[in-house]
């Protein structure tokens, strides 16, 4: 699991990387070797830079289902279940002094 969640920060941060001008740089070499027509060029950067902000999205929900997953597993007391409890220490005080005076 940590393998999984190591490979998705690095996916994420080198997504994070790809900043617009870069894609757009990217793209643009790509019109000058011919491999993109020139009037294709901003489409082809706006889908790259939505499909970048796709997986980031993605490396973000994932990386958020295993901090639940492992914080699930995390025995963890909440501050209501401690106002409970020192409730119930103060009325088992309170029944305890009341037996010792009885007595």
């Amino acid at each position: 699991m940590a393998g999984l969640i190591e490979k998705s920060v690095l996916l994420g941060i080198g997504i994070l990387t790809l900043t617009r001008d870069k894609v757009a740089q990217a793209v643009d070499k790509l019109v000058e070797e011919g491999e993109v027509k020139a009037d294709e060029a901003p489409n082809v950067v706006e889908r790259l830079v939505a499909r970048g902000e796709e997986e980031r999205e993605a490396v973000r929900q994932m990386i958020r289902d295993e901090l639940e997953k492992a914080r699930m597993n995390i025995p963890v007391v909440s501050r209501k279940d401690i106002e409970a409890l020192s409730q119930k220490i103060d009325e088992l005080a309170a029944k305890v002094e009341a037996l010792t005076k009885e007595s």
